[in-house]
């Protein structure tokens, strides 16, 4: 039975079973092709350790509820590609399940069967399961908070790390698993039974340990919000939904009918399923809803028909701390969605749509941008996101099988993880076209992974930014895979195999007619730029007799494939980005140095820190630093980062920076693996302390367990080095750092030797990448 099963389900994929060679063979075929190019014009097979080596130099441990298989790909990003392994890895396999035993042709058979015993199963299954759900949560979940911030953006940090503090994921799992197998048995019931099952010959109502249960009729019904259980035989109908909450749950199962599905169903501790038999069905919501939960289930599986999606923020296959789908099995289906769906996640979270057939249509729109890149956040199409610091991602897929399809998003599209997050479009046969702006089309950004698939057609892949098509930010994987088909590529800059701080970005394009189209700026096809003293990787792998290149217009050379920037870095200098001119101290209104700080953040990343904001900061700090840190939230980013600009500023416009530089050796003294090191050596590059001061804390910053750091305390030393003997202490200091593991250190030793005229000790275990050089 279960090879007949995935045989069936082999046979409905546009690449099927015995058109592909076995995924082992294609896997190990695409890593000797990556590895290929890279040996002979990149930075070699150790370029795709780098990310690895980073963060285990840094001993940065994943954050919590991040999901295992990021760490996984950060240290072999070639596995990106197997995007058949990445779903079945992450995908719940009771809901795999239930969709292979509904895309098969249901077994008709058995006497007349009268509902209400496959209800009762039905509704015992479901009270175990919500047992499971409540009993998991042991702590207060804000619903009401949550649906506020739903009507205009996606949930909080705090909403979502209050949540998982009070949900034991384990139990909430257990529950969700029992919910989706028992809707799953008691579907694969009734399509056995359809023709033959009993219904009241009026619409019933009655009460079950889940709470009523409604029985439809076969004529036009409008069934309201208040049951748990719904079950209607057909007819065009209408269902008013609403929020599902505090461990409820809410199921309609409709046999057929044009039916029309309206109101927010968002869960929110809880479980929740739609499954429509048959019919061309409209599901609309101006908010969240549609296949989307917090902490719990949502699951919408239609069968037939050319359906309608419309909703909201955070909708059509939305999760965090839980799972939310949307399953549609065959028809010409149009998804809407204003932000935050079409597989989308959070930390925690499964968000899943699946479109199994059809000619289908996904358009995102966009949440304003607080930093102005050009476009609106969309979070959608096959997007995860992790909360910065603090909480990891999720897993967001959106998969579509076969059909000419069309994907239409802003910003963070289109196969995108951001912050420890798994970020899936894959796209079965088809003629496709896919448009955006930026961050999508198989785009990393901070330790994460996205990938966009496309097995076979002609397609069409464009951005007006760029930022995507295979690219890797900030220590993170993007791959853009296409398998077969005449293919155009566009996209201005920082795209189509392009990589940036120490991330590996990857476009591979298996075969055909293909156009690569950029514009003027070099950071596309390979190009890579070196960050920490170490290699970024660039890829693009192409059909070389298909393909063509265009550059602003322009036919354009094949590129080599992938390249190699110097890594090591230069000498440090003193002098730095610019600070807000002196500007009066505003009136202080009591707000937290934190608040202050996050307030300022957009104008630290932008380059332009308003300077009334800034001398409100500034006159906290200067009057008393040591405390000020202490009180500091050290794993919230946005702080960290605001501080680090702020703090350097400080200390280069003080008058006297005596107290200060006391208070940063205080600081380190107390606790020599602050994390708060990276921003005390920025300071300390704009203004170092007295020589014996900086040398004491220099050997405390010798000792911090990350690399990182302590290739900042050799680089700073480096830089201070005034005299002979400081200077002469240098070289021993490099050759000790290069028996280091960490290939930052190894980096910056080298770069300490070569500024010296040193050649490094003979024998020196280094990477290839540094080996050349």
């Amino acid at each position: 039975m279960r090879a007949a099963r995935i045989l069936a389900g082999c046979a409905a994929l546009a690449a099927s079973c015995t058109m592909l060679p076995p995924r082992e063979q294609r896997a190990d075929a695409f890593a000797a092709r990556v590895t290929a190019v890279l040996e002979r014009s990149g930075p070699g097979r150790d370029g795709l350790r780098v990310i690895d080596n980073i963060l285990l130099g840094d001993a940065r441990e994943a954050p919590p509820l991040a999901p295992p298989i990021v760490r996984e790909l950060l240290a072999r990003p070639v596995g990106a590609a197997d995007a058949d392994t990445l779903f079945y890895r992450t995908v719940p396999g009771t809901l795999r399940r239930l969709v292979e035993d509904a895309s098969a042709a249901p077994r008709r058979e058995g006497a007349p069967l009268d509902l209400r015993e496959l209800l009762d199963a039905y509704v015992a299954e479901l009270a175990r399961a919500q047992r499971l759900v409540r009993d998991a949560a042991h702590g207060t979940i804000d619903a009401r908070a949550i649906l506020d911030d739903l009507a205009h953006d996606l949930p909080a940090e705090e909403r979502i790390a209050a949540a998982a503090a009070g949900v034991d994921a384990a139990e909430l799992a257990r529950g969700i698993g029992m919910f989706v197998a028992a809707t799953s048995r008691f579907v694969a019931a009734l399509r056995a039974s359809r023709g033959r099952i009993r219904f009241p010959e009026r619409a019933t109502r009655f009460d079950s340990p889940i709470g009523v249960v409604a029985i439809g009729t076969p004529g036009d019904d409008v069934h309201g919000a208040g049951a748990a259980l719904i079950v209607d035989p057909g007819g065009d109908d209408v269902y008013e939904r609403a929020p599902v909450t505090a461990g409820a749950i809410s199921v309609i199962v409709d046999l057929g009918g044009n039916d029309r599905y309206r109101g927010s169903d968002v869960v929110i501790h809880g479980l929740s399923a739609i499954v429509d038999l048959g019919g061309d069905d409209r599901y609309e919501t101006s908010g969240p809803g549609l296949g989307a939960a917090i902490a719990g289930a949502s699951l919408i599986l239609d069968f037939s028909g050319d359906d309608v999606y419309e909703a909201g923020i955070f909708a059509q296959g939305a999760a965090a701390l839980g799972l939310g789908a949307l399953v549609d099995l065959a028809g010409n289906d149009r998804y809407r969605v204003r932000a935050g769906g079409q597989g989308f996640a959070m930390t925690g979270g499964v968000g899943l749509l699946w479109d199994r057939a059809g000619d289908d249509m996904y358009v995102a729109g966009g949440l304003p941008d607080p930093f102005d890149r050009g476009a609106g956040l969309s979070w959608a199409q096959g997007v995860a996101f992790g909360f910065r610091t603090a909480l990891g991602g999720g897993v967001g897929i959106l998969r579509d099988d076969t059909g000419d399809d069309r994907y239409a998003a802003q910003m963070f599209a289109q196969g995108a993880g951001y912050y420890w997050a798994l970020g899936l479009l894959w796209d079965g046969n088809g003629r496709d076209a896919y448009q955006d702006a930026r961050y999508a089309q198989g785009n990393g950004v901070h330790e994460a992974i996205g990938v966009l698939r496309d097995e076979a057609g002609d397609d069409r892949y464009e951005m007006s930014i760029g930022v995507g098509q295979g690219m890797g930010l900030d220590l993170a994987v993007g791959l853009l895979y296409d398998g077969a088909g005449d293919d155009v590529y566009s996209a201005p800059a920082y795209a189509q195999g392009n990589a940036t701080a120490n991330g590996v970005g990857i476009a591979f394009d298996a075969g055909g007619a293909d156009r690569w189209r950029a514009g003027p700026d070099r950071r596309v096809w390979g190009y890579a730029e070196p960050l920490r003293g170490l290699p970024s990787v660039g890829a693009i792998l192409y059909d070389q007799a298909g393909s063509s290149f265009y550059r602003d217009g322009a036919v354009a050379a094949a590129p080599a494939g992938s390249s190699l920037e110097d890594p090591i870095q230069p000498a440090v200098s003193v002098a730095r980005g610019r600070c807000p001119v002196a500007a009066p101290v505003p009136p202080d209104a009591g707000d937290s140095l934190a608040d202050l700080l996050r307030a300022l953040e957009p104008g630290v990343a932008a380059g332009n820190m308003d300077a009334a904001a800034f001398a409100l900061v500034r006159a906290r700090l200067a009057r008393g630093l040591r405390a000020a840190m202490q009180a500091l939230p050290a794993g919230d980013f946005d702080v960290m980062f605001s501080f680090a600009e702020a703090l350097r500023c400080t200390l280069a416009s003080v008058p006297d920076a005596q107290p200060l530089w006391n208070d940063l050796e205080h600081v380190l003294d107390e606790d020599p693996r602050t994390p708060f090191a990276g921003a005390i050596l920025g300071a300390l590059a704009e203004r170092p302390a007295p020589p014996a001061q900086a040398q004491r804390i220099l050997a405390v910053l010798d000792r911090h367990p990350a690399c990182g750091v302590r290739v900042g305390a050799l680089r700073l030393r480096e830089a201070i080095a005034v005299d002979e003997v400081s200077r002469a202490a240098l070289v021993p200091a490099a050759r000790a750092a290069l028996a280091s593991s960490c290939w930052q250190l190894q980096s910056a030793a080298l770069g300490t030797l070569r500024r010296r005229g040193m050649p490094p000790p003979a024998g020196a275990a280094l990477p290839a990448f540094l080996r050349a050089r």
